[in-house]
């Protein structure tokens, strides 16, 4: 509370000099004034304003949903003009989507791209096809090529590839020719970019060197490889020919158009001892390749079994185990 002073005017007809003033003491309860908004003072008004612009939309989408495009009203808002779907169906899948593993104890062999129907990697698929089918010699070699080897694996025409393939990030995200990524086992094989040719450009381009007698160094390489990405990086342009097949690469080092070959060198050492060709294989590895199988990567239980078999063969070798 509060101690206030009520004070008063009264005429005192004792006094001569006109009007005195008293003053009392009251106590007396106050309560303080708060600011009142606007919304307190109008709610109810515009409690009144949102219930009529609520109604309204309701009339309005309702008048939009019974609307007929001839500008007609229909009693039920849906009413389905046939039985067909609303939608077309997707289009069926252009392949067959069971597991690898199903399709090819299905099939009865394995289908591996290779680049050579013979050798190594021919081998390697008897080993995948022993453990899936029981068989080593329930195998189809399928040849592929640098160019379209991903491709072929895309498209499931190989289950698996074993052409030399180096496992690289890029061809784990993105391959470049197919846009899509792949699963690669461990690897079986680790190689190097080397040259084979004339001995004096050889040593050229292990040494890099442009000048002298090494300007008229020209190196035949394939493209879409990661030996064609490296001779890219190490030399101008004008010091290297792209080529797209084995049969090009072979006709421009028989007739001089190259004088120089880049390849993996374990490659470029069978080609020296079955091409009778008069060339030198140099004795440096400009880059590492580890070698390892391909599979696609939607299909995680085949790809791990695939890279179990290479963890096996490694161990067995290790182990000094042989066929017999």
């Amino acid at each position: 509370s509060t101690m206030i002073a009520r004070v008063g005017i009264r005429e005192d007809h004792a006094m001569t000099e006109g009007h005195a003033i008293s003053a009392t003491l009251v106590e007396d309860d106050l309560v303080m004034a708060e600011r009142v908004g606007f919304c307190a003072k109008k709610w109810r008004l515009l409690a009144l304003t949102v219930m009529v612009l609520s109604a309204v939309l309701v009339v309005l989408l309702y008048m939009l949903l019974i609307k007929e495009p001839n500008g007609g009203a229909s009693a039920a808002i849906y009413t389905p003009s046939s039985n067909e779907p609303s939608m077309q169906p997707s289009s069926p899948p252009s392949f067959d989507q069971s597991p690898t593993l199903q399709i090819i104890q299905e099939r009865g062999h394995v289908r591996c791209g290779v680049r050579s129907e013979k050798g190594f990697y021919l081998d390697l698929c008897r080993s995948v096809a022993a453990v899936l089918i029981g068989d080593p010699d329930k195998t189809v070699g399928v040849p592929v090529t640098v160019q379209n080897r991903f491709k072929e694996l895309d498209r499931r025409t190989v289950d698996l590839l074993l052409s030399r393939d180096t496992h690289t990030i890029e061809r784990e995200v993105e391959e470049r020719t197919t846009g899509s990524g792949f699963t690669f086992s461990s690897p079986y094989y680790y190689d190097g970019l080397g040259y084979i040719g004339n001995e004096t450009f050889v040593e050229c381009a292990e040494k890099h060197q442009r000048y002298a007698h090494c300007s008229s160094l020209l190196i035949c390489v394939h493209e879409k490889s990661t030996g064609y990405d490296f001779v890219k990086a190490s030399f101008p342009r004008d010091f290297f020919i792209v080529t797209s097949s084995s049969e090009e690469r072979e006709e421009m080092m028989l007739n001089n158009t190259c004088n120089v070959f880049a390849n993996d060198r374990s490659h470029l050492v069978d080609i020296a001892s079955t091409n009778g060709m008069v060339a030198v294989v140099g004795s440096k590895l400009m880059t590492k390749e580890p070698l390892a199988a391909v599979t696609r990567k939607s299909d995680r239980e085949f790809s791990d079994i695939i890279n179990w078999v290479v963890h096996a063969l490694i161990h067995g070798e290790e182990q000094g185990l042989t066929k017999n």
